[in-house]
């Protein structure tokens, strides 16, 4: 596969959270192979974790009353196949925050031999839960991200 921005930046120490799964019966095709879209369930729920590991309490009304963050863009890069019952580790990071919008990276990779999956790029954008157009990006959640990431670009912290 040729290298590009996407897996030549990617560096596994650079993220400090990460979440592991296993490869279930429903999540295959015929061929025994994770279906494409299933891999995108996958990422959101990292990305779920991840907030909650910067201390934001999850329930129901947190990303409809608190933290409106809508996915305006994700690039993928499939580069290998799971199969069922196979075991992996999601990574997630967020190296950098604009005014708006801020871009979480993640990398997924097979636990018995690190055989990387994918590789992708999510930009997120913070919507005003009242306008739902996009609101800056508080200052609590630039904070939270600022002092959980040792290796992120923060604006305006």
């Amino acid at each position: 596969m040729k290298s590009n921005a996407l897996t030549s930046s990617i560096l596994i120490d650079n993220f400090r959270h990460s979440i592991k799964g296993r490869v279930k019966t429903f999540e295959v095709d015929r061929q025994n192979i994770v279906h494409n879209v299933i891999y995108m369930y996958w990422l959101e729920d990292a990305r779920v974790e991840y907030v909650r590991s910067l201390g934001i309490e999850i329930k129901p009304s947190t990303f409809i009353d608190s933290y409106i963050f809508v996915v305006a863009k994700t690039e993928v890069n499939y580069l290998a196949s799971a199969l069922f019952d196979q075991t992996y580790t999601v990574y997630t990071r967020i190296p950098s925050i604009g005014i708006t919008s801020f871009t979480f990276e993640q990398v997924i990779q097979l636990e018995q031999d690190a055989t990387t999956l994918l590789i992708a790029s999510s930009v997120l954008v913070q919507l005003d839960p009242k306008s739902k157009e996009p609101t800056p990006i508080s200052k609590q959640f630039r904070d939270m991200v600022a002092s959980y990431e040792t290796q992120s670009t923060v604006i305006g912290v």
